[in-house]
């Protein structure tokens, strides 16, 4: 027994150490195979060099002249003259110096460098760190990435004379993380135009948490506030969160929470949340809304979704600046799997929609449905190759199935069992239900023939079948079932007509048209009347119909200019109309009409106006217009031809370029060029950039008018105007509007005016609509556009 323990123990141990070398050698395998990660070793060696060397053993000093370098580690120092003392391990520069720690490089004069401890001082300095300059009349190094600057400036400004700059008594930079400075004056152009007490400027690089400039301001329903005081925080490379707080004097608090979250081919989705404290006269409200969505690739084609939309109450978006939320008048929330299935997808889901003007709830709790497209009817049976030339390859079917359960609420005092399921008579009528849900479902069958006349005329004939399962009709009888059928014919073809011209811009003309006609007839299914309609799931109800339908498509292409450009579907032409047979009356319907003119985008090229320098390139006229209406057949004649429902809209939009010259350009720091290493990638994308033209100005108007007989008398006519502007190569400007002609009111505007300020841009936004307007100021760094920006706002309403 003991010989048996002893082998087993010895197998255990054996299996272990076999275990172990396998894991240590895979580890090793691993760390030898990406040397990239693998930082090298630092020399702990001093090396030195110069044109002349003068060694004073007594005194264990060196003194380089000439071209001198002094390294340690990831630290140099050049000058044209240095000294070395041994005894206390520190260098000394005189004279002009650049000193490199790793990839900060510092200009000054006069470095005294302490080896042992990495830290120095040098005079009259000035350092690139990021993306900005800083200087001062002394430069300490009192950490490995810390720097404290006495009589220190620091900009963002790439200028050798810089437009802004702060100044401040103090400065500490942080390398990689943030300069702080005390007490701090903001110049501009040599002028003093702000005191700070402090500042902290972050200057990190990619995503880090931190706090984001908040936004201060005023209007007459809040008073003074302070938005967006704000936390963010990254979480590795997928996902950012930012939590936030509104203070408002006059109406109370709101807590927000948003967060985006990405990884790549597995999901994406997001979430905003907020709380709020409301204060209305002498009544306080707390409300919350809850807004989330959710995309999940699940493999093999399979998805899932999520949106979700819910609030306590509509006071939660009075004082939002999106229309969408201020306006909103239904929610709605959705969950979807789709898999795939039988060459198809198997869809199931369900929809939550809250309608927050009549107080009423929708759902659909739960829904599914699958789908066959139409394929030929052979292939239940066969599964050849290629597709049989034969008649009855030409038979297709289709199929599909649906399960609904549908609610509709509209009890105010509503609970979780009347959403999931709960019949409630209207005491106010006891024919209606309060609350009503209702469950089915329903199968679909197509079964068509497509064929060729004589290689022309397209003929089409099916029949489809619809039966649905019902948990009760009107009646009251439980687990009910009906069906309607329904056949159809329909045939259409094409006709060509081409015109050639030899001479003149227009090279040739292309008139296509498709004349097609069907019938369909549906037997009298006036007794399905019983039957509810919700959700996907209905029958048709209606009594005996033999309806014909007749349409004609008219488009007409054109091919114009030496290149022979062309404009396909210039003018389009539809007519339609519809007669039920089987009618007593009158058997057809009106006539519609639709007539489209797209005459696409035409280059007009540049244009300069004589006497002056003003020239315009790339110009470009596009246009497109549409206008439909309908006739009855039985009303109009050859004097009137009764044009019903008339509504016409068009738009016209010009833009081009207009190229600036740069006066007074100044010249670029590039003190540091000789010192840094060439990033060809950001040379290109320089070049790149530069090399960019596109339109830097847009003129665009829209009008729709619709009338029911006259359109000089017209029920409604807007008018929409969107224009921008570059105005030189420092201003653009902005405009929209929206106009109501026929009231003479004009419903709302935008205006916005930018100015670039070099590093610095600033935009001017006012926005009026109805009874409200607001303004909005923003001046932020183009740099380090979260940590320097001051932006501020105003609102009314009245």
């Amino acid at each position: 027994m003991k010989k048996t323990l002893l082998i087993l123990t010895l197998a255990v141990v054996l299996c272990h150490l076999w275990l172990w070398a396998q894991t240590a050698d895979a580890q090793g395998d691993e760390t030898s195979a990406d040397t990239l990660l693998v930082k090298p070793d630092k020399l702990d060696s001093l090396f030195y060099a110069a044109d002349s060397v003068a060694y004073h053993y007594a005194e264990e000093r060196i003194y380089l002249y000439g071209d001198t370098n002094v390294q340690y580690q990831d630290f140099s120092i050049s000058s044209d003259s240095l000294m070395i003392d041994l005894k206390v391990e520190q260098a000394f520069s005189y004279g002009y110096t650049v000193m490199q720690d790793g990839e900060q490089i510092l200009l000054g004069a006069d470095v005294a460098y302490d080896i042992g401890s990495q830290t120095g001082m040098l005079s009259r300095g000035v350092s690139r760190i990021e993306k900005g300059f800083y200087s001062g009349a002394h430069i300490r190094k009192v950490g490995s990435d810390i720097y404290d600057v006495d009589e220190g400036t620091f900009t963002t400004c790439e200028h050798a004379d810089p437009d802004f700059w702060f100044s401040a008594k103090r400065l500490r930079i942080y390398r990689g993380d943030k300069i702080v400075g005390k007490p701090v004056i903001a110049w501009v152009n040599h002028l003093p135009v702000f005191y700070f007490p402090f500042m902290t400027i972050s200057i990190k690089r990619g995503r880090h948490p931190g706090f984001l400039v908040p936004e201060p301001g005023y209007n007459n329903v809040d008073g003074k506030f302070i938005r967006d005081i704000s936390w963010y925080f990254p979480y590795q490379d997928y996902a950012d969160l930012i939590l936030s707080l509104d203070l408002r004097e006059k109406t109370g608090w709101k807590a927000k929470l948003n967060t985006e979250y990405i990884k790549r081919y597995l999901f994406n989705g997001g979430l905003n949340a907020s709380f709020q404290k409301g204060i209305s006269g002498t009544q306080t409200n707390y409300d919350w809304s809850l807004r989330a969505n959710h995309h999940h690739e699940l493999g093999e084609r399979s998805t899932f979704d999520l949106n979700l939309d819910f609030i306590s109450n509509k006071r939660v978006w009075e004082s939002s600046d999106l229309i969408d939320e201020s306006l909103a008048q239904r929610l709605t929330s959705s969950i979807s799997y789709r898999k795939p299935l039988l060459s198809s997808y198997l869809n199931v889901g369900a929809v939550y929609t809250e309608d927050l003007i009549n107080d009423r709830v929708n759902v659909i709790l739960p829904s599914a449905s699958f789908s066959l497209p139409s394929r030929p009817v052979y292939e239940l049976f066969l599964k050849p190759e290629r597709s049989p030339d034969a008649w009855w390859s030409n038979l297709s079917y289709n199929y599909n199935v649906r399960f609904d359960h549908t609610g509709d609420i509209r009890d105010p005092q509503r609970s979780f069992t009347d959403i999931i399921w709960d019949n409630t008579p209207d005491p106010a009528d006891s024919t209606l239900f309060l609350n009503q849900h209702n469950l089915g479902l329903k199968h679909y069958l197509g079964l068509s023939y497509n064929w060729k006349l004589r290689g022309w005329l397209n003929l089409q004939q099916g029949v489809n079948y619809n039966e649905s399962w019902f948990d009760r009709n009107k009646d009251g009888d439980h687990w009910v079932r009906g069906n309607d059928y329904s056949a159809y014919a329909s045939s259409n073809f094409n006709i060509y007509g081409i015109r050639n011209f030899r001479q003149g811009w227009l090279r040739s003309v292309r008139h296509i048209m498709t004349p097609s006609a069907s019938i369909s007839y549906n037997p009298d299914f006036s007794s399905n009347s019983q039957f509810y309609s919700f959700g996907g799931i209905s029958l048709s109800s209606a009594k005996e119909t033999a309806n014909l339908n007749l349409a004609l498509d008219q488009k007409w292409q054109l091919k114009y200019g030496k290149a022979n450009k062309k404009i396909n579907d210039i003018f389009g032409f539809r007519s339609s109309s519809s007669a039920n047979l089987l009618s007593d009356g009158k058997k057809f319907q009106n006539i519609t009409h639709t007539l489209a003119f797209r005459p696409g985008s035409f280059s007009l090229g540049n244009l300069a106006l004589s006497g002056t320098e003003l020239k315009l390139t790339g110009l470009n006229l596009t246009y497109g217009a549409q206008f439909s209406f309908s006739q009855s057949p039985y009303e109009m004649t050859l004097t009137d031809w009764k044009f019903r429902n008339q509504y016409f809209s068009h738009t016209l939009s010009l833009s081009g370029s207009a190229p600036y010259k740069k006066y007074f350009q100044k010249e670029k720091n590039r003190i540091f060029e000789s010192y840094e290493k060439v990033d060809s990638l950001q040379i290109r994308s320089e070049e790149l950039v530069a090399g960019e033209s596109s339109e830097n100005w847009r003129i665009s108007l829209s009008q729709d008018v619709f009338a029911s007989g006259n359109l000089l008398q017209p029920r409604s006519s807007n008018l929409r105007l969107d224009t921008t502007l570059k105005l030189t190569d420092n201003w653009s400007l902005s405009y929209g509007n929206y106009y109501n002609l026929k009231d003479n009111e004009l419903l709302s505007q935008t205006l916005r005016v930018s100015r670039t300020l070099h590093c610095w841009k600033l935009d001017i936004t006012y926005l009026r609509r109805n009874e409200f307007w607001e303004y909005r100021l923003v001046l932020f760094n183009t740099e380090l556009p979260d940590a320097l920006r001051f932006q501020t706002r105003d609102s009314k309403r009245y």
